[in-house]
């Protein structure tokens, strides 16, 4: 059976003393390789479980731990290592890419904080890394306002690439996109998680592009999670 990577055990998050809450006694594991999809309502608490599993928001009850260790345990040192790991890909890029930083510094940023690449080889693996993603290698002086949402969110699927991730967790990031562009990363990130053996968590409105990415499916409704079989 394949490594467990995460795993939330009894997980509960409110955010009003008197109101239901929003995460409710939730479990849910993935191992190495595994590709879930993850679907309810809009304010049904999907970005919360994503923030609680990349560790930043807290839960009230339960525990989360990767590759068997509590985050809340982690020292400084395992606690980088578990970012590096573990990457995500937000809904809007131009809210969390540096509007003033062009293309290859975005995606050369984690290999320089994590120290994949000496300096020396830094442009290479950023081509190698925009190549992957599909885009062309003159876009690498565009900063994040010149380009379309599509490539936005290339980049920002290059640079969480960039830190070789064990779990890629993409929170609504084709949400905003046309069907072209939304087909054309629904292709790519497919290709990459098969041949990178990458898992993924893919929090999706639409259960045809959950049905499309995934192996396994599970709808959050009322803070539960109930797995769902894949038809």
């Amino acid at each position: 059976m394949p490594e467990e990577l995460l795993r939330l055990a009894g997980v509960s998050k409110s955010y009003q003393a008197s109101g239901p809450p929003v995460l409710d006694g939730v479990d849910l594991t993935i191992r190495a390789g595994q590709t879930l999809g993850l679907s309810g309502p809009s304010g049904g608490g999907k970005s919360t479980l994503a923030r609680i599993a990349l560790g930043l928001e807290r839960a009230q009850a339960g525990t989360v731990f990767f590759r068997g260790r509590d985050l809340r345990a982690m020292g400084r040192a395992e606690r980088r290592e578990f970012h590096r790991q573990v990457q995500v890909v937000w809904q809007d890029p131009y809210l969390y890419l540096p509007p003033q930083f062009n293309v290859a510094r975005l995606v050369a940023e984690p290999l320089a904080v994590h120290g994949l690449a000496p300096r020396s080889q830094r442009s290479e693996r950023v081509k190698e890394l925009l190549a992957l993603v599909g885009l062309e290698p003159g876009l690498a002086h565009s900063k994040p306002h010149q380009l379309s949402g599509g490539q936005c969110q290339r980049v920002a699927l290059a640079r969480a690439l960039a830190c070789r991730p064990a779990l890629l967790i993409l929170d609504e990031a084709l949400a905003g996109l046309d069907t072209i562009s939304q087909a054309g990363l629904v292709k790519l990130l497919g290709g990459i998680c098969r041949e990178r053996e990458l898992a993924l968590l893919f929090i999706a409105h639409d259960p045809k592009l959950i049905r499309l990415m995934c192996q396994r499916q599970a709808e959050l409704q009322g803070g539960r999670l109930r797995e769902r079989p894949v038809p």
